[in-house]
């Protein structure tokens, strides 16, 4: 147990320009942060669960979840441990085809210099079960090829990937083909898609890629991602065709004038995303990345919003919501108990409330660096079970891309000796834990490992999970 004694701002407001005090407490809205360290994110939702594949610690893993928003705490299985002759493994996609499931990503053989696209098979019904079998995907010519995706409509079904014309890295195009299996493509390679227009055309090659698709209606919405990766230009395009045409004709496709989402509100070079119905099937949420910061690169972390379609079905732009901007949750997911600066207790003098323009409440606990300062909630939970325990945190300083700082989080004393990394960040951002709590009065302790970068806290959320 923590001395623990209450510390309090006086004449600061509580409130941003954004959210009201009403909903600031209001349990149905939150900000859009899912991951705080990851790229090219890909959820799906199959019977029921959610499935969030990615790269991590160079292993292809999987996660599993009720709902979206604690995905990145979700119960974890490796698909691929690695190696096997292959190596710098991107943007893997999970499908589930012909009762089967498959993880398509790209990888550079080892002494090469280009990536290429392979596949992960598995026969069990169950991802989390069964044996994954590597082989490169059959049919693709020898030229340079990531961030392959499924496409299908009324005439079959299609690969589509972001590759090289020729030899060399000059551009980078969409091309699609039709499929013979979930492991093969027929030998063709028709471009559907360069970058053109201006706003695809930032940085240096010029780039294309990041293809995903979602049909609304008689329309095939293929959304991707354009101009450089590196660069705040990057943005989120769209290609639309009919449901009964032939996808593997270029003109079958056209192209919209304008990105569909590009940077704003703070949010800077959003791209490669995903789509994913909400938990009672009434939204459908666009998961995708952006920098952490202005021009961070690939420091990236993953975020949602919900997106819409016209009359046609075919996808609406949007515009990205500023980071401390509260949105109603994914509709059917559970609400949160959330608790504020205000509420919190602390054991040293140096941990301060101030205010915070990124905060969502306008101000946040700031000073923590060495783990001997702590900082708790104690709040009532309404029954015994497992819940995910959201931290939102940042950094002091965006300093070094390397630098990272760490966080345990204990209920009533117990953290499991394990500590969770935090990022780097412009703005606040989720650590999440899953933790079993007791009905009635539970206490949340934070301590953090920050030498020399000091840690805000902008609020802890509590929310039933699986």
């Amino acid at each position: 147990m923590i001395a623990a004694m209450m510390f309090g701002l006086s004449g600061c407001s509580a409130q941003t320009a954004s959210n009201s005090p009403s909903q600031v407490r209001d349990g149905s809205m939150i900000t859009d942060g899912i991951d705080s360290n990851s790229a090219d994110p890909w959820i799906i939702r199959h019977d029921g669960e959610y499935y969030y594949c990615k790269v991590m610690n160079d292993q292809i893993i999987i996660l599993r979840s009720r709902n979206i928003t604690d995905i990145a705490a979700g119960e974890e299985t490796t698909a691929f441990g690695g190696g096997n002759g292959i190596e710098a493994y991107w943007a893997p996609e999970l499908h589930y085809l012909d009762n089967a499931w498959f993880i398509y990503f790209a990888a550079q053989p080892v002494g090469s210099d280009i990536h290429r696209m392979y596949v992960l098979s598995n026969d069990s019904a169950d991802p989390y079960r069964g044996e994954w079998s590597l082989a490169e995907l059959s049919g693709m010519d020898d030229k340079f090829a990531i961030d392959g995706t499924i496409v299908e409509n009324n005439t079959g079904r299609y690969f589509v990937w972001s590759g090289w014309e020729g030899y060399e890295n000059v551009q980078q195009n969409l091309y699609i083909a039709a499929m013979e299996s979930p492991t093969r493509v027929r030998d063709e390679k028709i471009l559907i898609s360069a970058p053109d227009y201006d706003w695809e055309r930032h940085g240096d090659p010029k780039v294309n890629e990041g293809p995903v698709a979602i049909i609304r209606g008689r329309t095939v919405n293929l959304a991707y991602s354009a101009s450089g990766s590196w660069t705040d230009d990057y943005c989120i395009g769209l290609l639309t065709a009919s449901l009964d045409a032939n996808l593997s004709k270029a003109d079958s496709w056209t192209k919209t004038k304008t990105p569909i989402l590009r940077s704003g509100n703070g949010i800077y070079g959003p791209g490669h995303n995903s789509f994913v119905e909400s938990p009672d099937g009434k939204q459908t949420e666009m998961i995708y990345h952006s920098a952490r910061w202005s021009k961070g690169g690939w420091n990236r972390s993953v975020r949602f919003q919900t997106v819409s379609f016209d009359k046609n079905g075919v996808l609406q732009p949007i515009t990205p919501q500023y980071s401390n901007q509260l949105a109603q949750t994914p509709s059917g997911e559970p609400e949160r108990l959330r608790g504020l600066p205000s509420e919190f207790s602390a054991n040293s003098g140096a941990v301060k409330i101030v205010k915070d323009a990124q905060a969502l409440s306008g101000v946040a606990a700031e000073g923590f660096e060495d783990s001997s300062q702590e900082m708790s909630w104690t709040v009532t939970v309404p029954e015994t079970r497992n819940y995910s325990i959201f931290v939102w945190v940042r950094m002091a300083q965006v300093h070094d891309e390397s630098e990272t700082s760490s966080v345990r989080i204990s209920v009533d004393g117990n953290s499991g000796n394990h500590e969770e990394t935090i990022y780097q960040s412009q703005y606040y951002q989720p650590v999440v834990v899953r933790r079993q709590m007791k009905a009635g009065k539970c206490t949340v302790s934070l301590a953090f490992n920050s030498i020399g970068n000091p840690v805000s806290v902008d609020r802890i959320e509590i929310m039933p999970s699986a």
